[in-house]
């Protein structure tokens, strides 16, 4: 179990991270990158790529005006913070919101999820940034959904077999 003073420490460290992660990187090719990383916050960030994806499952669902967000973090030992992006474009993401990631050294799986409450209509692409409390960060595969579905009592995902990376 974790003390009141290391969740103290974490929230820190995951509220500087927040701001470094979702800044515009400074490089050679600033426009490539701020479409890597999305846009939100200013500021700048040094962050480096991790080679473990924790996200195992990640499935946006519109119904009923609204697009509900669940993913599944598989054996995720690091603390940090999931920013969940959308795109108009499938390019050009925005950072909508964020989730505290919860690491744990056991082998457990934890469900995250999120409500996108105003959707563009038409199409919407998504996708999950996870960054680390060591700055790392990975995305999730970028899923497409449908907003403009005329039934909205069924819900609607044509991200069936259209993830993309």
């Amino acid at each position: 179990m974790k003390t009141q003073r290391q969740y103290s420490t974490i929230k820190n460290k995951i509220v500087g991270i927040l701001i470094t992660a979702t800044a515009i990187l400074t490089g050679s090719n600033v426009q490539a990158q701020t479409q890597k990383m999305g846009s939100g916050l200013v500021g700048s960030a040094s962050l480096q790529l991790d080679t473990y994806n924790a996200i195992s499952s990640f499935s946006p669902v519109f119904n009923d005006g609204k697009t509900y967000i669940r993913w599944l973090a598989s054996n995720d030992e690091k603390d940090g913070i999931f920013i969940v992006e959308r795109s108009a474009d499938g390019v050009d993401f925005q950072a909508l919101g964020f989730k505290d990631r919860v690491g744990s050294p056991l082998c457990v799986n934890l469900f995250y999820s999120f409500i996108d409450e105003e959707p563009v209509s038409g199409v919407n692409y998504y996708r999950i940034m996870s960054v680390g409390t060591d700055q790392t960060y990975t995305f999730s595969d970028v899923v497409r959904v449908r907003t403009d579905v005329a039934d909205t009592a069924n819900p609607s995902n044509s991200a069936l077999g259209e993830t993309t990376k």
